[in-house]
Parts: C-alpha cells; sequence; structure tokens
C-alpha cells in the first residue's frame, strides 16, 4: 500500500506508526478486505495477510516498507516480507512496481528492500512467460554479522593441567 495514501511519507518510526490508532485501524481495514478477496475468509484472528506500506526508497534501495504484522509495526522486515515486496517491485501495474519507479526487466535483478533498521537484498530471476513477468527464482543475501567479542579467563590451575594433559598426549596448547 502506498504510505502517502495513508497520509504517511513512509518516512516514520515505527514506534510513530504503533502509536497512530487512525492509522492502525485504516490498516486493518483493508487487511480485513483482503482477506475476504483473497477467499481467506475472516482473517480477524490470523496473522496473514501482513501488510506493508511502500514509499520511495531514502537511502539507494528499491523502495522503503513499513510493515505490519498483522496490527504490529514490525521493527524491520521479514523474511517472507521482502520477497513480497521485491515480487510486487517487479509486476508492472502494481503499487510497488509504481513507487521502486522502474520496469523490470528479464534477468537476474538484485532489489534492496529498505526498512527501518537498514535492507534486505532479494535476488531475483524473471522470466517473459506470454508478455508477463514470471519470477523463476528469488533469494535472499544475508549478512552475518558479529554477535559478541570477549575474554575468557581460564583459572591457571584449570590452564596448568589442560597443558600437562596436552604435553602428555604429545600435543601443544
Amino acid at each position: 500500500m502506498r504510505a502517502s495514501d495513508f497520509g504517511k511519507t513512509g518516512a516514520e518510526t515505527p514506534a510513530e506508526l504503533e502509536a497512530d490508532a487512525g492509522l492502525k485501524a485504516r490498516v486493518e481495514t483493508v487487511r480485513l478486505a483482503a482477506g475476504r478477496l483473497m477467499n481467506l475468509g475472516d482473517v480477524s484472528k490470523k496473522t496473514v495477510p501482513k501488510m506493508c506500506l511502500v514509499s520511495p526508497a531514502q537511502h539507494g534501495g528499491a523502495l522503503s516498507t513499513r510493515n505490519f504484522i498483522p496490527r504490529t509495526v514490525h521493527k524491520a522486515i521479514g523474511v517472507f516480507g521482502a520477497v513480497s515486496v521485491a515480487t510486487a517491485c517487479v509486476l508492472p501495474g502494481s503499487v510497488a512496481a509504481e513507487v521502486a519507479g522502474g520496469s523490470a526487466g528479464i534477468g537476474k535483478r538484485s532489489l534492496d528492500i529498505e526498512h527501518p533498521t537498514g535492507f534486505f537484498t532479494v535476488e531475483m530471476l524473471l522470466a517473459n512467460e506470454h508478455g508477463s513477468v514470471r519470477v523463476e527464482r528469488s533469494a535472499l543475501l544475508r549478512t552475518a554479522r558479529k554477535l559478541m567479542e570477549g575474554d575468557v579467563f581460564v583459572p591457571g590451575a584449570v590452564w596448568d593441567g589442560a597443558a600437562r594433559a596436552l604435553a602428555s598426549a604429545g600435543k601443544t596448547a
């Protein structure tokens, strides 16, 4: 959904969106209607469909997102959400494709989907199927980050005993 259609810029923090009861009620109204249109029935007690506000990219990505899962504003974006938004970006006529401002093209495509804490890179392989875009493959690019760095203090008596055990086994510490 286009953030501007809800009176938002798309640069709001999750906390700002979370505090906007009127916005959340409007998003929920759309979510309930979408559930019926998707033949999911009454989704009031379900976690799907998940809703996403999209706006022009702020940091060089394809577009910027703010996700509701289902009624709470996500602090980032989930894997399923990133792939869904990237797919929408390459489908001509979708709101996401319009906001992203480009045609899909065919072949390999890499899209950075921006979210409040950074971006998620989605790599896609697109094909032309009877004049329509078809997603043949999508993959997520994830990076590892250091979680912890520190020192372990081993008592001398323990270390000396381990060193002696290794030495008697013909190994070094």
